[in-house]
C-alpha cells in the first residue's frame, strides 16, 4: 500500500540543494527545506540580503500553509458529503509534521479529541464513491476518445495505474467542474516522487539526458545510473501517453506550461499515482448492480483521497479495505463497519499499532499507517514515494556493518 511519505531522517538520507528562493518549491519539499536543510543554505549567512530573502520565504511558507489548511477543510467536506464518508472532527493537517515530514495528519483540535480513541478506533472512512478507480477511469475517458483512437490504443488494455494517470490529468483540467476538485487542490503542485526534479530539469533545459550533478537531491542509497535509467523511461512513457491521449483530455485548468507540452501533465499525474496509489481488491459488479470484492483474483490500484495524507510508520497498523465478507464473521473487528450500506471497497483507518492494539492519540500527536510494501528496496522507495524509511536504512546499515543513519 502506497501513499504520502514521512521520514525522520531526511537530513541523513537526502543531499541538500542550495536554494536562494523557495517560491516555486512544492509544499512537500518546501517545509523539508525550511526545517531540515536550512543550515546548509543561505539561511546560515546573516546579512541584509539573506534576511530579506528569508523573510520573503517565510511569507511564502505562511501563505502555502494557509492554503493547505483551507484545501484540507474542503477535502474533509467532500469526503463527508459522500454516504459513509467520515473524518474524525479532531483530525487536521500538522505542518510541519512531528515525524519530520512537511505535513501529516493528526489531532489538531481539543474539541472531539477526548473521544478519538472511541468509535472502535476508526478515524477515517473513505467510501468507494469518492475514490479514483479503474472503472471510473474507463467510464469517464472512453466517451472522450474517438473510436479510431481506441482501436489503435485501447484504454481497456492499460493497467490501473496508467488509467488513473489519465483520469487525474483530465480531472485537474476540469477544475471546479470536477467531483475531485477538493482532492486535486490538496495534492502537491510539484511531484513528490524521486525522479520528479530530474525530469523537470531535463524538460526545462530540453536535454536528452537529465543533468544529474552533485546538487541533485537523491539519496546515497540510490544508484545514479539506476535513477538515470528510470528518468529516461518516465520521459518516454509520459511523451507516449501524451501523444496517444492528452489532446482528448480536459485542459482548461491546466497550467499554461502543460497546455504547451502535455507530457508535463502526464508526468505530474504519473508522479502522483506513483507516490499515492493504493493497492486494493479487484471489484466486480453483480447482476443486481451491487459491488463485490474478489480477493486474490487481481490486485487493483486506486487513488484514495485524504487517506493518502497519512504518513508511514512501520510499527503502525495498515489501511483496511472492507470487502463485504466481514459481516459473516462474528469475530471480525470490521463487522460493524461492514454492516453499513454501500460499504464494499471502503477504506478505513484505525489508530492502532501493527499488532492490533489501540494507539492512543492526543492533541498534537500524528496519525500513522504502515504502507506495507516490505519487498521495496531503497531505490524503489525513493523512486516511487520520494523517501526512504528508517527501517530500510537500518537494514542497509546492518548489512554494511554501519551504525544507524551513517551513509
Amino acid at each position: 500500500l502506497m501513499g504520502h511519505g514521512c521520514i525522520k531522517r531526511a537530513k541523513e538520507t537526502m543531499l541538500s540543494t542550495r536554494s536562494t528562493s523557495l517560491r516555486h518549491t512544492s509544499l512537500r519539499i518546501l517545509f523539508a527545506l525550511l526545517t531540515v536543510f536550512c543550515i546548509v543554505t543561505n539561511c546560515t549567512t546573516i546579512d541584509e540580503e539573506t534576511t530579506t530573502t528569508t523573510t520573503a520565504d517565510g511569507d511564502v511558507a505562511a501563505t502555502l500553509k494557509k492554503e493547505a489548511m483551507e484545501s484540507f477543510e474542503l477535502l474533509r467536506k467532500a469526503v463527508e458529503s459522500e454516504a459513509g464518508g467520515y473524518v474524525h472532527p479532531s483530525l487536521g493537517l500538522l505542518i510541519p509534521a512531528p515525524c519530520g515530514a512537511d505535513r501529516g495528519l493528526g489531532v489538531t483540535t481539543v474539541q472531539g479529541a477526548e473521544d478519538i480513541n472511541d468509535n472502535n478506533d476508526v478515524v477515517l472512512r473513505i467510501p468507494l464513491s469518492y475514490q479514483m478507480t479503474r472503472s471510473l477511469s474507463l467510464d469517464t475517458l472512453t466517451p472522450l476518445i474517438p473510436s479510431h483512437v481506441l482501436k489503435m490504443a485501447p484504454l481497456d488494455e492499460l493497467d490501473d495505474a496508467a488509467l488513473l494517470v489519465l483520469l487525474l490529468a483530465h480531472e485537474r483540467g476540469l477544475g471546479p467542474e470536477s467531483k475531485f476538485e477538493a482532492y486535486i487542490r490538496s495534492l502537491p503542485k510539484e511531484g513528490g516522487c524521486g525522479w520528479w526534479n530530474t525530469v523537470m530539469s531535463m524538460t526545462n533545459q530540453r536535454r536528452a539526458t537529465p543533468p544529474l550533478t552533485a546538487t541533485t537531491p537523491y539519496p546515497n542509497l540510490v544508484s545514479r545510473n539506476e535513477l538515470l535509467q528510470a528518468v529516461q523511461y518516465v520521459s518516454r512513457v509520459s511523451k507516449g501517453m501524451a501523444s496517444d491521449y492528452a489532446s482528448y483530455l480536459s485542459q482548461t485548468n491546466w497550467p499554461i506550461e502543460w497546455r504547451k507540452d502535455s507530457s508535463l501533465a502526464i508526468s505530474w499525474s504519473l508522479c502522483i499515482v506513483s507516490s499515492r496509489g493504493t493497492a486494493a481488491n479487484h471489484l466486480s459488479t453483480s447482476r443486481n448492480g451491487n459491488q463485490r470484492s474478489i480477493r486474490n483474483y487481481r490486485t487493483a490500484t486506486r487513488l484514495v483521497p485524504l487517506m493518502d495524507l497519512v504518513n508511514h510508520n512501520a510499527n503502525a497498523g495498515g489501511f483496511i479495505e472492507l470487502t463485504g465478507d466481514e459481516e459473516n464473521d462474528e469475530n471480525n473487528k470490521e463487522k460493524d463497519e461492514a454492516n453499513q450500506k454501500n460499504n464494499v471497497g471502503t477504506f478505513i483507518v484505525r489508530s492502532i499499532w501493527k499488532n492490533g492494539t489501540k494507539r492512543e492519540l492526543s492533541s498534537g500527536t500524528e496519525l500513522f499507517v504502515n504502507y506495507n510494501i516490505p519487498d521495496f528496496d531503497a531505490f524503489e522507495w525513493f523512486l516511487s514515494l520520494g523517501f526512504i524509511p528508517p527501517e530500510v536504512i537500518d537494514e542497509y546499515d546492518d548489512k554494511r556493518g554501519k551504525r544507524g543513519g551513517e551513509l
